[in-house]
C-alpha cells in the first residue's frame, strides 16, 4: 500500500510535468504512446485503491456524468470586451489618447519609454475565464454578457492544456495567488478542425462552418466526454480577480503563469514604441499564413498594471487596450438575384443570392445589401459579378461590382411596393432610407421577432431556435410571445414534426420554463421595441425595478433616464401604452414571464461599437439623413448629443463637415466616415 500511494503520487508528478513541456514549452520528452502508458498505469492503481483517486488527477479529466444544463453565474470581475481598429491612423489615434489619459506630453518620435505595449496574435477562439483557489481549478466560465457567463468547467477540466492544479518546477517560484482569474481563449487548431471535418464527411455527418464555431458548439456540449474527444486548446492572455496580487506588468504576470503550467502566446512580445508596435503587427501579418490556428488581427495591451487602473473602462471595453483587426477577406462571385426580406422592426431590406464562394471560413450564399439606395449607388444588377466581404469575418456584404464583367442582360432592380410577406403596400417614411410593412400582424414580422425573443441575448430560450421557430410557426403552433409558453401543451404535436424528437422537445420546453425568470431586462430586450436593445433594456429595467413602474413613467420620465435618449423614450412610451404593447404584456404576465428585475443589477452587454457612447454627426450624408442616423444610433444604444467636447467618444464625419470635425481633432476624439460607421454597424 505505501509503495502504491508513493507510485500515484510520482505519477501525478510525471504526468503534470510532461503535459506542462508538451502544452506551455512545446518540447515534449516522452511520445504520445508514452504518455498513454503512464496514465493507464495511473488509472489501473487508482481502479485498485479508490479511496486514493484525488479530485485533480490527471485521471479525472472526464469524471462526470452528462449534465442537464448550464447554469449562468457571475463574473467577480467583469469580462470587458476590446475595441477595434482596422489602419494605421486610428491605432496612432489611440497611443495618443492612452498617453494623455496617462498624464503623458509625449514629443513626436520621442515617445520611449513612456510607455510599454505588449502584442500579442488574436486569436479567433473562444473567450474563458478559469478561476484557481488555493491553486487549484475552482470555476470556469464563458464570458457571456461580461458580467455573467455560462458555467462550463465539466468541459473545461477534459482540455489537456488547462492544468487542473498550478504547480512549479523551477527554483524559487512565485507564489500562486490564493485566488487567481485567468481570462485566454480556447480554440482548435486547423489541422484539427480540417480532420474532424473528413471524418465527419466520411461518415456522412454534418461538417463545421470554421474552428470558432466548432469550438464555441463543443464547450456546449452537455456530454464532458463528447468534449474530451475534440483537441480544444488554450492559451492565456489577461486575468481578472488576483488575490494578491503581486505583479506590476502583464509580461511579469503571463511569465508566472507559464511557470505554474498555463499555456501563454510565444509570440507575444512588448515594445517601447507605437512604431516597433505597427513593425510587430505588419511583421505577424506576414507569416499569419504560418500559424497554425486562425487569427485575425494583433491585440495591444498597456504593458504595466498600474496604468490600466488610470485608464480604465468605456461601458463595454477597456480604454488600455485594442486589437489590430487585418483587412476583411474578399471574393468575387456571380449575383444569382436579388431578394428582399422583412426584419422584425418592419423593415424590409435586399439580401444578394450569390453562387456559392468559400470565404474567411465558410461558403458564402447570401450577402447584406443595406437598402435600395444602396443599391442605386454601387449599381448593382442581377447577373454582376460583385465582390463580397466579410464584415468582421462574420457578416458578409457586397462591396462592390466588377462592372468590366457586367454581361448585357444584366437586370437593375426595383424596391418592391407590397410586403413580400403580407402584400401590405410598404412605407417610406420621410428622411428615410427603408422601406417598411407597417402592419402588425405581418407573419414575417412576428416569426422575426419570435427568433429575436428567443435570442442568446434576450430569453436566451434553449432549443428556440431559427430553424425550429420557422417550423412551428408554420405548424401554427406559435404567432405570439405567449404562444412559446403554451407549447407544453403541443408536445405530442411537436412529435410529428420533422426532425424534432422527444428528448429535444422535453429540453426545449425545460428551456422556456427557465427562461420565465430572466427578469425584466431580458423581457425588455426581447420584445423588439424599436431603439430598445439589450444595453437600453438593461438601463430601464434597473432604473424601474418593474413592469408596473415603467408603464407610468411619462416621456420625460423615460427621457430622465440616464443615456435613454428622447427618441428612445418616446418608443418606449408608445409601446407601453399601445392597445399591442398592453396585450403582449398581460398575455406574458398571465404565462408565468417574471417582469421585474433580478437583484443582481441587469447585465449590460454592447449591443454595438457605439454602445454607450457620446456621439455627434456632422457633415452632408450620403446612406443616411441625420435625423435616421441619430435614431440608429440611439437605437444601438449611444447618445447623440450637437456639441464635440471632452466628453465626446466619436464624431461621425459626412461631407463639408466644418468645425465641429475641427475641434474633433484638436480633442483627439475618433472620427468615423459614413463607410467606417456601416462597416462597424454589419460587424
Amino acid at each position: 500500500m505505501p509503495t502504491d500511494i508513493h507510485r500515484i503520487e510520482q505519477l501525478h508528478r510525471q504526468i503534470n510535468h510532461h503535459n506542462r513541456l508538451y502544452f506551455v514549452e512545446a518540447k515534449p520528452e516522452i511520445s504520445d504512446q508514452q504518455f498513454d502508458r503512464l496514465l493507464h498505469e495511473l488509472r489501473g492503481l487508482e481502479a485498485k485503491h479508490p479511496n486514493l483517486i484525488a479530485p485533480d488527477s490527471p485521471t479525472q479529466r472526464v469524471g462526470g456524468s452528462p449534465i442537464s444544463g448550464f447554469r449562468t453565474t457571475s463574473h467577480a470581475a467583469r469580462m470587458y470586451s476590446i475595441d477595434n481598429t482596422y489602419d494605421r491612423g486610428e491605432l496612432d489615434a489611440w497611443h495618443q489618447r492612452v498617453l494623455r489619459g496617462l498624464g503623458i506630453q509625449a514629443e513626436p518620435g520621442n515617445d520611449a519609454m513612456t510607455v510599454r505595449y505588449l502584442c500579442e496574435p488574436k486569436i479567433d477562439g473562444v473567450a474563458v475565464s478559469l478561476r484557481y483557489e488555493e491553486g487549484k481549478l475552482a470555476l470556469a466560465l464563458s464570458r457571456g454578457d461580461g458580467r455573467r457567463g455560462d458555467d462550463i468547467t465539466h468541459n473545461v477540466r477534459t482540455i489537456r492544456a488547462i492544468p487542473l492544479h498550478l504547480v512549479s518546477d523551477y527554483k524559487d517560484p512565485v507564489p500562486v495567488p490564493r485566488v487567481l482569474e485567468v481570462r485566454g481563449e480556447i480554440f482548435m487548431t486547423n489541422d484539427e478542425f480540417a480532420r474532424i471535418n473528413t471524418q465527419r464527411s466520411a461518415s456522412g455527418e454534418e461538417t463545421f462552418a470554421n474552428p470558432r464555431n466548432f469550438t464555441a458548439g463543443t464547450l456546449k456540449q452537455l456530454d464532458p466526454r463528447v468534449v474530451a474527444q475534440r483537441q480544444l486548446l488554450f492559451i492565456a492572455h489577461g486575468y481578472g480577480q488576483v488575490t494578491p496580487n503581486p505583479f506590476t506588468s502583464l509580461r511579469q504576470f503571463l511569465d508566472a503563469l507559464r511557470t505554474w503550467g498555463l499555456p501563454t502566446n510565444r509570440l507575444a512580445d512588448v515594445l517601447p514604441t507605437i512604431d516597433e508596435v505597427w513593425s510587430y503587427i505588419e511583421a505577424f501579418d506576414a507569416k499569419r499564413p504560418t500559424v497554425s490556428y486562425a487569427t485575425d488581427g494583433v491585440v495591444v495591451k498597456v504593458d504595466t498594471l498600474a496604468h490600466h487602473e488610470v485608464l480604465g473602462y468605456t461601458s463595454k471595453a477597456s480604454r488600455w487596450c485594442i486589437a489590430y483587426k487585418f483587412a476583411a477577406e474578399q471574393a468575387p462571385t456571380p449575383l444569382r438575384d436579388i431578394t428582399w426580406q422583412v426584419g422584425k422592426g418592419g423593415s424590409v431590406t435586399p439580401v444578394a443570392e450569390l453562387e456559392p464562394v468559400f470565404l474567411a471560413g465558410t461558403t458564402v450564399k447570401r450577402a447584406g445589401l443595406h437598402n435600395v439606395d444602396e443599391i442605386q449607388r454601387k449599381d448593382v444588377r442581377i447577373g454582376d459579378t460583385v465582390i463580397v466581404e466579410k464584415a468582421g469575418e462574420i457578416i458578409p456584404q457586397v462591396v462592390r461590382v466588377l462592372a468590366e464583367n457586367r454581361p448585357k442582360n444584366a437586370k437593375p432592380t426595383k424596391a418592391p411596393t407590397h410586403c413580400p410577406s403580407c402584400r401590405q403596400r410598404l412605407i417610406r417614411e420621410e428622411d428615410e432610407v427603408a422601406i417598411r410593412c407597417v402592419n402588425p400582424t405581418c407573419p414575417a414580422q412576428m416569426r422575426e421577432r419570435l427568433i429575436w425573443f428567443a435570442g442568446r441575448d434576450q430569453m436566451d430560450i434553449e432549443g428556440l431556435g431559427e430553424k425550429v421557430v420557422y417550423q412551428l410557426t408554420d405548424a401554427g403552433l406559435i404567432q405570439t410571445y405567449a404562444d412559446i409558453f403554451q407549447l407544453h401543451r403541443h408536445r405530442e404535436r411537436m412529435l410529428t414534426l420533422d426532425r424534432i424528437g422527444g428528448k429535444k422537445i422535453d429540453n426545449m420546453l425545460a428551456g422556456i420554463e427557465d427562461s420565465k425568470s430572466r427578469g425584466l431586462a431580458r423581457v425588455l430586450a426581447g420584445l423588439g421595441i424599436r431603439f430598445v436593445g439589450t444595453r437600453a433594456a438593461g438601463i430601464l429595467a434597473e432604473h424601474f425595478a418593474d413592469i408596473d413602474a415603467l408603464m407610468q413613467a411619462t416621456t420625460d420620465d423615460l427621457a430622465d433616464v440616464p443615456e435613454i435618449g428622447p427618441i428612445t423614450a418616446e418608443s418606449v412610451h408608445q409601446f407601453m401604452h399601445s392597445s399591442t404593447g398592453q396585450h403582449v404584456i398581460t398575455q406574458l404576465q398571465n404565462a408565468g414571464v417574471k417582469m421585474t428585475a433580478l437583484k443582481t443589477p441587469a447585465a449590460r452587454p454592447a449591443a454595438s461599437l457605439v454602445s454607450g457612447k457620446t456621439v455627434v454627426i456632422t457633415g452632408t450624408l450620403e446612406q443616411f439623413d441625420r435625423k435616421a442616423l441619430a435614431e440608429k444610433l440611439e437605437g444601438l444604444g449611444a447618445k447623440v448629443t450637437n456639441s464635440v467636447s471632452k466628453s465626446t467618444d466619436l464624431v461621425i464625419v459626412g461631407e463639408k463637415p466644418g468645425s465641429k470635425f475641427h475641434k474633433a481633432q484638436q480633442l483627439g476624439v475618433d472620427t468615423w466616415d459614413e463607410a467606417r460607421f456601416l462597416k462597424a454597424l454589419e460587424g
